[in-house]
């Protein structure tokens, strides 16, 4: 299976009233050897249309989309399973020497008797009509329940110290968060990231403290408002499955409301909710071949069975990032957790893909 996650957010240094420009330089960031991040080229310019800089000067950069290999199994697989049985008394007639005798009453399941026996045949339908959306399991265990991807969202305010343009960054910065899921299944903040990659320009810190990364995605009254939602991810060639949104603004009118507040950068965006987390938490049966990919900004922690597999942290314009799950040292056939966290933290613009060959996701 392959899935591809896209994201494009906010990468830019302040620059006048309702625009957001990014500096949109690329860059590859991995862990493990098993994600990848691509950034195009550094320039000038400024972003619209819902790629954001986060108030920063830069060219738009390009999101790619990772193709994976088909999937064997077909998640649109049905089962019916309704049972109706219906046990009719029927007139049997049974004939002795020309006589004829019929008689309604007594069942005896097809039975023929003679000389004026009365007997009674029983009908029996059986009729199997459940419908499930599950895929075919090939071990002989029952058939798995699919779901689309649950989310949590969290709305922030835009003056918090990590959001609203606060912050600008012209390509991927690794390395923010620990290589570990913490015990609480959240990524755990990391005070001293390693270096930066080459070309990189950027607000330093990127993430202000432990404690107002904890905000991200823990729900706090009066910090943020947590807001339920799922992604329905699309078959758009067979063995892909996606989801695209150039304009990824899922809480509009919702939370704290449309960004009507000065952010950081004096901006303001009545239209739309532009600052908020996004948390993913699932289940897959991994096989081999499968692979994984986002493209978008902002920040993107993707965490397979617990372990930091795609970075691609940080303030930027849209970055892509590739997960082999081969490389990740999985059994084929076994069940593990994927764990995905999301920020847009600039307001101007979001883009958020991802495409996949998993082509079953279980609810947790």
């Amino acid at each position: 299976m392959v899935m591809s996650f896209s994201v494009a957010c906010g990468t830019s240094a302040p620059q006048g009233n309702g625009t957001d420009s990014d500096a949109g330089t690329e860059s590859t960031a991995s862990t493990d050897g098993t994600a990848t991040t691509d950034n195009p080229t550094a320039g000038t310019g400024s972003e619209t249309d819902g790629t954001d800089s986060g108030t920063a000067s830069g060219t738009e950069s390009t999101t790619t989309t990772t193709t994976a290999p088909t999937s064997t199994t077909d998640p649109s697989a049905t089962d019916t399973d309704t049972a109706t049985a219906t046990s009719t008394p029927v007139t049997s007639s049974t004939t002795t020497e020309g006589e004829t005798t019929t008689t309604a009453g007594e069942t005896t399941e097809g039975e023929t008797t003679t000389a004026g026996e009365t007997t009674d045949a029983t009908t029996d339908t059986t009729t199997d009509t459940t419908t499930d959306t599950t895929t075919t399991s090939t071990t002989g265990e029952p058939p798995l329940e699919c779901g689309n991807l649950p989310v949590i969202y969290r709305d922030m305010k835009p003056l918090h110290s990590d959001f609203g343009c606060h912050m600008w960054g012209n390509g991927v910065r690794p390395t923010l968060v620990q290589p570990m899921l913490g015990g609480d299944g959240k990524p755990v903040y990391n005070p001293q990231p390693g270096p930066t990659l080459p070309g990189y320009g950027g607000s330093n810190p990127q993430i202000t403290s432990a404690a107002s990364f904890s905000d991200w995605y823990n729900t706090k009254d009066g910090i943020n408002v947590e807001i339920a939602g799922e992604l329905e991810l699309t078959e758009i060639q067979q063995g892909i499955w996606s989801f695209e949104s150039e304009e990824f603004f899922p809480l509009t009118g919702q939370g704290f409301g449309n960004n009507v507040t000065e952010n950081w950068a004096g901006e303001t965006y009545p239209n739309h909710n532009g600052s908020f987390t996004t948390e993913i938490h699932t289940n897959f049966v991994y096989e081999a071949g499968q692979t994984f990919s986002f493209s978008g900004d902002d920040d993107v922690w993707i965490f397979i069975d617990g372990k930091l597999a795609m970075d691609i942290g940080g303030l930027h314009p849209p970055a892509m990032g590739t997960i082999e799950l081969d490389l990740l040292g999985l059994t084929v056939g076994e069940t593990y957790s994927l764990d995905a966290f999301h920020a847009e933290r600039c307001e101007a613009g979001s883009n958020f893909r991802i495409d996949t060959s998993i082509n079953c996701f279980i609810p947790m």
